[in-house]
Parts: C-alpha cells; sequence; structure tokens
C-alpha cells in the first residue's frame, strides 16, 4: 500500500478516536449529549483540517516525486529522448530535476559525439586498401572491414562469426590464435593469386578486443622485387662485357711490348666500350626521365615520311607508302624510329622495309625485316627493359631501345606493338594521333 494511503487511513483513525474520545469525556462530565456530539464534531474538524493540508501537500510533493524518480530511473536505463525538467515540479524538487535534466542533455552530448566518432571510425577503417579483422577473447569478429570480405571471399556481415567461419584458412586461424594468447606473429599466405601478409598481434586495453590482425595485399610489392632484381640481374650482365673488354685491354697495354697497330687495335677496342657504356647510362637515364614524366614534348603537325627521310643517311631502307600527318615532338619520334630500325638491321638479314600510311586520322609506319622473328611466346615482352631475343647478348645494344619507343609512343598517346610475318621476320607498327 502506497505511504500516503496509510498516511491517510492512520490520520483519519485517529481524528475519530480524538473526538469520539472528546464526546464521551464530555458527556461524563454532565454535558447535554447533542451539545458533546456538536464539540467532538468541531474537535473533529479542528483535528482534520490541518492534517488535510498536510496530506494534500504531501501528495502533491509525491506526484511530484513519482513522475522525477520514473524519469531519472528512464535516464538511468539509457532513455535519453525524453526531457526531465519538462514541467514544474515544488521546492527542491525543481532544482534537482534540473540537475538531472542537465546531466542528461550531458550524456546525450557524449553519446551524439562517440556515434560521430565510431562513424568517422567505421569510414576510415572501410577506405583502408588492407583488410582489419577485430577478435574478442572468445575468437569471434569485433570489427571486420570490406576488404576482409574480398580477400577471404566471406559475406560482408561477419561481426560476430567465429575467425574459422570468415577466413577459413588454418594458418591465418593459428596468426589469430598466436595474438589471442598473447604473442605477436607475422605470416605469408597465398589466396587465389594474391600474396598476403598477414601482422596480428594482441590488445589489452580493451575487454571486448583481444586481437587484431592486419591483412596487407604484398602481391605488387613482390612483382617490384622481381622487376628491381632482374633489372640490376640485367644491368650488372651490360656493364659487365664491356667492362671486361676494357680490363682486358687495360692489362694488355700495361704489359708492354706490342706493335704500333697492336695497341692502337686494344684502344680502339676501350673506345667501344667505354661508348657501350655511355649509351647504356645514357638510355637508362632517358627511359627513367620519360617513364617519371620529366620530359616535356615540343609538338608541331609533321609528315611522317620527312621525318624518316632523315634517318636515311644512318640506316639502310626500303621506303614506300604515302604522306601521313601527325602532330609530334618530331626529336623524340624520330628516336623511336631509330631504335625500330636499328632493332631491324640488327636482327633482320640487312633488308629493312618502312611503310607509311595515313589510317583513321593517324599517322601509321609499319617497319619490317626478314629475320628469324621473334619467340611467340615472348611477343609480350619484346618492349621490357633489357630484354634480347639473342639471349647470348653476342649482338651489340643496350637492351633500352624498344622499352624507349614504348614509351615515347604512349606519352604521344600512341601505340605500338609487334608481330611475325608469315614469310619469316617480324613488323613493328606504330600509331600516333
Amino acid at each position: 500500500m502506497h505511504p500516503l494511503r496509510v498516511l491517510l487511513y492512520v490520520s483519519l483513525v485517529v481524528a475519530i478516536a480524538v473526538a469520539w474520545g472528546f464526546g464521551a469525556a464530555l458527556h461524563h462530565a454532565g454535558v447535554a449529549q447533542s451539545a458533546a456530539v456538536t464539540l467532538a464534531v468541531v474537535a473533529f474538524v479542528a483535528f482534520l483540517v490541518p492534517w488535510g493540508g498536510v496530506f494534500l501537500w504531501a501528495v502533491r510533493r509525491a506526484g511530484d516525486l513519482d513522475v522525477l524518480t520514473d524519469r531519472t530511473r528512464g535516464v538511468a536505463e539509457g532513455m535519453f529522448e525524453r526531457p526531465v525538467a519538462d514541467r514544474e515540479y515544488h521546492g527542491e524538487l525543481d532544482d534537482l530535476a534540473r540537475a538531472v535534466e542537465e546531466l542528461r542533455v550531458i550524456i546525450l552530448r557524449q553519446r551524439a559525439s562517440h556515434e560521430l566518432h565510431q562513424a568517422a571510425m567505421a569510414e576510415i577503417v572501410g577506405s583502408l586498401g588492407e583488410g582489419i579483422l577485430a577478435v574478442s577473447p572468445q575468437s569471434r569478429v569485433v570489427v571486420a572491414n570490406p576488404r576482409v570480405a574480398e580477400m577471404f571471399g566471406s559475406m560482408h556481415d561477419v561481426v560476430g562469426k567465429s575467425v574459422v567461419e570468415v577466413v577459413r584458412k588454418m594458418s591465418v586461424v593459428a596468426a589469430i590464435d598466436k595474438a589471442l594468447h598473447g604473442e605477436t606473429s607475422t605470416d605469408r599466405v597465398v589466396l587465389e593469386d594474391k600474396q598476403i601478409e598477414i601482422r596480428a598481434f594482441p590488445v589489452a586495453a580493451s575487454p571486448d578486443i583481444a586481437a587484431v590482425a592486419l591483412f596487407i595485399d604484398v602481391t605488387q610489392l613482390q612483382k617490384l622485387e622481381r622487376v628491381r632484381k632482374d633489372f640490376l640481374d640485367d644491368f650488372s650482365h651490360e656493364v659487365r662485357t664491356p667492362l671486361a673488354g676494357l680490363r682486358s685491354a687495360a692489362e694488355t697495354l700495361e704489359g708492354g711490348g706490342l706493335a704500333r697497330e697492336q695497341e692502337e687495335t686494344l684502344r680502339s677496342v676501350m673506345q667501344r666500350q667505354l661508348t657501350r657504356i655511355e649509351r647504356l647510362v645514357h638510355d637508362l637515364s632517358d627511359l627513367n626521365q620519360i617513364e617519371t614524366g620529366r620530359i616535356a614534348l615540343q609538338r608541331r603537325r609533321v609528315n611522317l615520311r620527312d621525318v624518316l627521310r632523315d634517318l636515311g643517311e644512318d640506316f639502310r631502307f626500303t621506303l614506300s607508302g604515302s604522306d601521313a600527318f601527325a602532330t609530334i615532338d618530331e626529336a623524340r619520334v624520330q628516336q623511336v624510329f631509330s631504335n625500330l630500325l636499328e632493332n631491324a638491321a640488327r636482327h633482320g638479314g640487312g633488308e629493312v622495309a618502312v611503310e607509311v600510311a595515313q589510317e583513321n586520322g593517324e599517322g601509321v609506319v609499319r617497319v619490317s625485316d626478314h629475320g628469324p622473328g621473334i619467340p611467340a611466346n615472348e611477343l609480350d615482352r619484346i618492349f621490357h627493359r633489357f630484354y634480347r631475343v639473342d639471349r647470348s647478348r653476342s649482338q651489340p645494344g643496350t637492351g633500352l631501345g624498344l622499352a624507349i619507343a614504348k614509351h615515347l609512343v604512349a606519352l604521344h598517346g600512341g601505340s605500338i606493338r609487334a608481330w611475325n610475318r608469315a614469310e619469316g621476320g617480324a613488323i613493328f607498327e606504330v600509331r600516333l594521333p
């Protein structure tokens, strides 16, 4: 029973008892019964009125207290949407209500700030190129960005699922299990055609997250590492040959006792080897500038036949076809044609043909030779650095000419390709806008 009801019942009983006792005492004292009753009623009213006022005041205070208690309990239970001080309370309850309302507003602000922070963190984690997986002490996923689902081919909604369900790769599970037991681990796994590096480490600061795993796609890095290694191998091989020639000639000259003609021959050998090294360094520098975009093209409308005619003094070839115009840097395109003609002369058995045409608004130049052609399985590699059909490197050259030609043509917005002729030899085609 509500305490106020108890107070009301007690007040009524006491008032009735007091009035009854007072009336009985008056009657016993000889007061007329009617007068005694009247006086008893007056006493009852006199006793009840102040108690009634107290009761009504208590009812109002109790109502305010009930409302405030209910709303304060709501705040404590996380129901922050309903205001606490949206009505007037009496006395000190109003101060208490305002204090609880201020607390509710502060909590709402902190919750909104936390939600914004969480949303920002989720956006950052979701936009990362690496996969991130946070795991609970029970080995269940707490946080996972979309990259994890892409890497492991699992569903996107993986929160709450076990690690085994999500990654389905025991080496990954083992790495995460080590982190759950307080050990940092690093491993690499193959997922389809990609190399993935796993870095798993324990987390001690959170009761909900016991370990975090980072998945990094290192496929491209490995490719770059292979390119770097191949480049160093090829470069050292290219330099080793002329250096060996220089050393041999220098040692022979140092020994003395040679005829004048022999000394001249050795000096000529040394000059050729030095020239070969200089050209290698020049071509590497040129290719590096082209690949990194550090050259500016001076374009103008040019007839490609005129560019080729200017090379007639340096190379022997037959020129056919019609005029063909393109907007180019003449010096750079001449460098492209020079590299193609040199390559054709070296491998083409001495017969080189050049055809010029205007096709679909582009200037087209085809350089063909009558050599052995290019192995079919290597056609897609001929424009790589240091590529050579002749693996013995018995032919002169740096192995960079076709790579330079490819990048210069691409810089002009054109295309270059090669294929083998049915009757033997190879054709290189350049298209320039």
